[in-house]
């Protein structure tokens, strides 16, 4: 048995967020400490969910080991968690990626000069233009990651680009 079991953390996290914002009773603070096979693995899981942020575990060092002092209570990280939708997390950390005009020029540019026939070209700067926004990140990071696997022939691109003018 993994000793940092997932559906046990789910089932413990699952707990906190049902009792939120209230405290644990002590029935409900037993039966989800029962979740784990025994004090160590349940201290071992304590300390790595609030390491990430998703719980406080009520835990404390002491001179022979950790010993809950608090009751163990989700954070707004393991809300977001447990929720389906990710919470406000989801809503709040969204990062937008804006591609310029000269990032799709720069593609059609790479499709000009490629060795191939000239119907094809067209066909795939047409298909290019048609690509949604998700698709072109992707396409461009697929191409980035290939030059950075081909960094000898890469190399004195990015020294020409960064010599002094």
């Amino acid at each position: 048995m993994d000793k940092f079991d997932r559906p046990r953390q789910r089932l413990f996290l699952q707990g906190l967020y049902d009792a939120y914002p209230e405290e644990l009773t002590n029935e409900q603070l037993e039966e989800l400490l029962s979740t784990f096979p025994d004090k160590k693995v349940t201290t071992a899981n304590l300390l790595y969910l609030e390491k990430h942020g998703l719980i406080f575990s009520g835990l404390q060092e002491g001179a022979v080991g950790y010993h809950l002092v608090n009751r163990p209570a989700i954070t707004h990280k393991g809300i977001d968690f447990i929720r389906d939708d990710g919470g406000l997390g989801a809503i709040l950390n969204v990062q937008t990626v804006k591609f310029h005009d000269s990032t799709i020029t720069a593609l059609e540019d790479i499709i000009r000069v490629a060795n191939l026939p000239d119907e094809k070209k067209s066909g795939l700067i047409s298909k290019l233009r048609e690509l949604p926004t998700d698709a072109i990140k992707h396409l461009t990071l697929q191409l980035l990651t290939k030059g950075v696997l081909n960094l000898p022939a890469a190399l004195p691109i990015i020294e020409k680009f960064l010599r002094p003018v």
